[in-house]
C-alpha cells in the first residue's frame, strides 16, 4: 500500500503535503457539498453509474439474491463468500467471485496468484484452498466497489481502486472541493451530505464505522477525509451503491454485507427523498413511542458519493 514520504530524506514532498492539507483544512466543509444540494433531483444519473449499478444487481443475483428489509432485517439469505458451491459447472463459486474483485485494487491477497483468473472448472487444490481461505480471511467490501467502477468504464483518473473505501471516498471529496472552487477535476464522483442530498442509481451510500470512532457527521468524516493521503492510516468505512429509487426509499446493493452481495432497503423520511433519520444511531432510541428499529442497518450513514 503506497505511503506518503515525508521523510528527512525528502523535505520538499513534506512541504507540499503539509501545504496541501493546510489548504484542504481551510475550505469549509460545505464547500464540498456546494454542488450537490438540488442536483440529484434534476439531473439524471450518467450512464456509466447505471452500468455500475446493473453490474451490482447482476452480482447480487450470482450470489442467491441476500436481502434485507427496510427494517434492517435478513429476510432472504443468499450465498456466503466461502462457499464452493457452482449453480453449473461453468459458474464461478462464490469465493471465485470475490477473489476476481480483488483483481480490480491491483492487491494481492497473500496466497494467491494475481495474474490467474478464477477457473470454475478447475478441481479443488491445494492451491486453490489457499486462495479460497485468503478471500475468507480479507474484508472485500471496497474491492467489490472498485471491482464495479472499473466494469462501469472508469480510468484510474477518474476513481481510485482500492481496497480501502477512504482511498476513493477521500479522491471525491477532495473533488468536490476542487468543483466548488471552479477548477477542473476529472474524477468521477464528489462527496455530499447524505442527510441533504436525495441520492440517484449508481451513487454510494456510505457510513464510517466503529462505535465511538466520531466519524458520524458529513463534516466530521470529511474533516478526516481532507487530511488523510490515499494508502494513509486507516479509516474503517462501508459503501453500498444504490440500485433503486422510488417515492418511499432507495435500495442499495454492498458487497461483504453478512457475508455475501446482500440488497439492502434505506427507506425515505415521510414526506422526503432524504434518508430517514432513524437509521443514524443517535436518530431515536429503539423502543421509544414511534422509533423503529432499523436493526442491522442501524449505521452511522453520512456521505453520498454523487456522480458529477
Amino acid at each position: 500500500m503506497p505511503q506518503s514520504d515525508t521523510s528527512a530524506s525528502s523535505p520538499w514532498r513534506a512541504a507540499l503535503a503539509i501545504g496541501a492539507l493546510a489548504l484542504w483544512l481551510a475550505v469549509p466543509a460545505s464547500a464540498s457539498a456546494a454542488a450537490c444540494l438540488d442536483t440529484a433531483t434534476n439531473v439524471p444519473p450518467p450512464s456509466r453509474a447505471l452500468a455500475m449499478a446493473a453490474f451490482a444487481q447482476q452480482e447480487h443475483q450470482a450470489f442467491g439474491a441476500q436481502t434485507m428489509d427496510a427494517e434492517g432485517r435478513l429476510t432472504y439469505a443468499g450465498a456466503w463468500e466461502a462457499e464452493d458451491f457452482r449453480a453449473t459447472a461453468q459458474d464461478l463459486a462464490p469465493w471465485q467471485r470475490v477473489l476476481g474483485y480483488w483483481k480490480a485494487t491491483g492487491v494481492r491477497l497473500r496466497g494467491t496468484d494475481p495474474d490467474a483468473a478464477p477457473d470454475a472448472s478447475e478441481p479443488q487444490s491445494i492451491d486453490a484452498a489457499l486462495s479460497r481461505a485468503a478471500v475468507i480471511d480479507a474484508p472485500w467490501s471496497a474491492a467489490f466497489i472498485s471491482w464495479l467502477a472499473q466494469r462501469a468504464g472508469l480510468g484510474a483518473d477518474e476513481f481510485v481502486f482500492s481496497e480501502a473505501h477512504a482511498d476513493y471516498a477521500g479522491a471525491a471529496w477532495r473533488a468536490g472541493i476542487e468543483e466548488a472552487a471552479g477548477r477542473a477535476t476529472r474524477y468521477a464522483m464528489r462527496a455530499c451530505d447524505l442527510m441533504r442530498t436525495p441520492p440517484r442509481v449508481g451513487d454510494l451510500v456510505c457510513q464510517a464505522r466503529g462505535t465511538g470512532a466520531g466519524y458520524d457527521t458529513f463534516e466530521r468524516i470529511g474533516e478526516v477525509l481532507a487530511a488523510r493521503p490515499t494508502g494513509g492510516e486507516a479509516l474503517p468505512m462501508h459503501c453500498d451503491v444504490v440500485v433503486g429509487v422510488d417515492a418511499t426509499g432507495f435500495d442499495t446493493v454492498g458487497g461483504n454485507v453478512i457475508q455475501s452481495v446482500t440488497l439492502r432497503r434505506l427507506a425515505f423520511a415521510p414526506g422526503t427523498r432524504l434518508l430517514d433519520p432513524s437509521y443514524r444511531p443517535e436518530g431515536c432510541t429503539p423502543g421509544a413511542a414511534g422509533c423503529i428499529d432499523r436493526h442491522m442497518s442501524r449505521q452511522p450513514w453520512s456521505l453520498l458519493l454523487q456522480w458529477r
